[in-house]
């Protein structure tokens, strides 16, 4: 797991993160979520998120896609001040797109938005 997480707050935002295991690792800070591409098996996932910025950010997991109204929140890491971490337990998560967003505000709007895909 600690190899995953240095690699994975290191990543650019475009690229694709391919994990073999169940524990992603994001860095938050104002307007990124980095990595912002992920993909992951199919099955139960461990979210940990860190605040890495100056202001208050969250993560849910939601299906849809960030310009839809309809999207659905499967987890949620409550709001982060500066410098915080959490994680949350989500359910098993069948194959296909995900959003992973910060509902802070217009953060999202703002960049602060990212894909999982469950493969």
């Amino acid at each position: 797991m600690l190899l995953a997480t240095a690699t994975l707050t290191g990543c650019g935002a475009s690229r694709t993160v391919r994990l073999a295991s169940h524990n992603v690792s994001l860095s938050l800070s104002e307007y990124r979520i980095v990595p912002r591409n992920l993909s992951v098996p199919p099955g139960p996932l461990r979210i940990v998120a860190r605040n890495r910025g100056i202001l208050p950010h969250n993560v849910e997991l939601q299906t849809g896609t960030l310009d839809s109204d309809e999207r659905t929140t499967l987890a949620v890491i409550p709001t982060l001040l500066p410098g915080a971490a959490n994680s949350v337990q989500t359910g098993p998560l069948a194959p296909g797109r995900y959003l992973l967003v910060s509902t802070v505000g217009n953060q999202a709007v703002l960049g602060m938005a990212g894909t999982l895909v469950v493969r």
